[in-house]
């Protein structure tokens, strides 16, 4: 079985599918974590300035993402971490310059193509639950349930500040703002795999609840569907 939900940033994906995937005891699959290691690993490992990121050299690309070299892994009690070269590199992906830069190096045709086959082959092995901005819509579009997850702009700004804060890194709320403003009109108006409400999608709102209620409300739409 495959559950996609979709969504903007910090409408809660990742805490709400990794929170449904332990419910099911299915394997989470977190594929923004993904375009974050291309990024931090392009930046660390090839020496990529930031605005070099959009065109990242296709062999850099073949080199860096090799089945190999960059795995993905989870468990319920590790959580997820992405290995490069036999390295834990998950503790470098949580910043707000990766956040950025991934956001940046998602729009290019030759990443979204090579890793998509990585988010294809962790389908054939387990049962799964992925969230991201196009899982449902071009990832699989197959998938058993499709959610699409959001919240309003203000909501999201103010959850991503206080993200941020957490790990240290300070944002007025004016500056959240704009950060989630430029993320969603980059992700809605990029040319290849654009974020858009997935056919047959169920969609969410979530303002006004917070994780273990948005959780629920997801659960209660799988059991009237009968899936569960």
């Amino acid at each position: 079985m495959i559950i996609t939900i979709d969504g903007p940033a910090a409408s809660g994906k990742s805490t709400v599918a990794r929170s449904l995937a332990k419910k099911l005891n299915f394997y989470y699959l977190n594929t923004g974590l993904l375009y974050r290691a291309v990024a931090y690993l392009l930046i660390n490992q090839c020496s990529y300035e930031q605005n070099a990121l959009r065109n990242p050299d296709e062999a850099d690309l073949n080199s860096l993402i090799d089945k190999t070299r960059l795995i993905y892994e989870y468990d319920q009690d590790k959580k997820e971490q992405v290995i490069f070269d036999g390295q834990d590199i998950t503790s470098f992906l949580r910043t707000s310059f990766i956040d950025e830069a991934a956001s940046i190096v998602s729009t290019n045709k030759i990443v979204r193509d090579l890793l998509l086959n990585v988010q294809r082959v962790a389908a054939q092995k387990f049962d799964l639950v992925v969230d991201g901005r196009d899982t449902g819509s071009v990832v699989f579009p197959e998938a058993d349930i499709k959610i699409y997850l959001s919240a309003s702009e203000k909501v999201r700004a103010e959850r991503w500040r206080e993200y941020q804060e957490k790990n240290g890194n300070i944002f007025s709320a004016e500056e959240a703002r704009n950060i989630i403003d430029d993320r969603d009109k980059r992700d809605k108006e990029r040319e290849v795999a654009p974020l858009v409400i997935p056919d047959d999608a169920i969609f969410v709102e979530n303002s006004k609840l917070d994780i273990p209620e948005t959780v629920e409300k997801v659960m209660e739409f799988m059991n009237k569907s009968r899936v569960i």
